[in-house]
């Protein structure tokens, strides 16, 4: 459980300097600081539900500090699907072809958030660091509750799928760059079978508040944690074999784990990044290439 005695401020300083000696890890904070634009290419393997998985080729841009895109192209009954999710600033939108129905892609069972809770299938596993007896991770969920019911419901759906948007790409950022808008306070120390790790917890301006778990000699990151909306998708991993457990349905701890970690100009950047809630891998993306700001088109983010 979370130690209850410590002082915020103690917490800040020591959160502040974990975070900078995670930094200065993977490779620095003039480094990190000079990337503005990211490409992430690669494979992905979804869970949908028992039994139920897709595959398929993924991009995801990025363009700090307010630009986000994934785009897909998935092998779907003998023809391609494409699906692009996308956040302009404050302008949000979807894109489809090819015939990929609902619960089948982003927004089903193991997919995308789309519930404005910063969940929605997400997870990490694959891969050492699980963060076990550390209370998981757990933390509010600042995006819960509706907003009031004199805001029409489409302006409200649409607000709900920004900060789906906004806290996706504050993670992201995290994740591969360590790059953050909150600050970030050491909250304790995770005990676990693989090891013990340096628990931060982040609040990004966008997005959930966020744990984040560091290998305490080497600094790099192994884990993310957060709270949010569970999905309905099985385990990746479990393919052929007996049913797994059903996943928590409602909020859970959401959980993306990092590795394989590879040099890329200088940077050590995670390979293998597997998501879900609670011990259950839902998606699992193997990455292939990082492109380190490079120049976009003009309507990358552009519907």
């Amino acid at each position: 459980m979370l130690p209850s005695q410590l002082a915020s401020a103690q917490d800040a300083a020591k959160g502040a300097a974990l975070l900078a000696a995670a930094r200065k890890a993977v490779g620095g904070d003039d480094k990190l600081a000079a990337i503005k634009r990211l490409q992430v290419s690669g494979t992905f393997l979804r869970s949908t539900g028992p039994d139920q998985v897709i595959d398929g080729d993924f991009d995801v841009f990025l363009e700090l500090p307010d630009k986000y895109r994934r785009s897909e192209i998935t092998g779907f009954a003998g023809a391609n699907a494409e699906r692009t999710e996308a956040l302009n600033g404050t302008e949000v939108w979807d894109d489809s072809s090819g015939g990929l129905t609902p619960g089948r892609g982003f927004g089903g069972g193991g997919g995308f958030p789309r519930d404005g809770r910063g969940g929605g299938g997400d997870r990490g596993g694959g891969g050492g660091f699980r963060g076990g007896g550390f209370d998981r991770g757990r933390n509010p969920n600042q995006n819960a509750g509706a907003q009031g019911d004199a805001v029409p419901a489409d302006e409200r759906a649409k607000e709900l799928l920004r900060r789906t948007r906004q806290a996706e790409l504050a993670r992201l950022a995290l994740v591969w760059l360590l790059t953050t808008d909150g600050q970030a306070a050491w909250v304790g120390t995770a005990q676990a079978p693989e090891g013990t790790a340096d628990v931060l917890e982040v609040r990004p301006a966008n997005g959930v508040p966020t744990r984040l778990f560091l290998e305490p000699t080497t600094h790099l990151p192994l884990m993310i944690t957060w709270s949010g909306q569970a999905g309905r998708g099985g385990d990746v991993r479990r393919r052929g074999a007996a049913a797994p457990a059903a996943p928590p349905q409602g909020q859970a701890t959401l959980e993306l784990h990092m590795g394989d970690y590879k040099t890329v100009n200088g940077i050590k950047l995670p390979h293998l990044i597997t998501r879900g809630p609670e011990g259950i891998t839902q998606e699992e993306l193997k990455i292939k290439s990082f492109k380190i700001n490079p120049n976009f088109k003009a309507d990358t983010f552009v519907q």
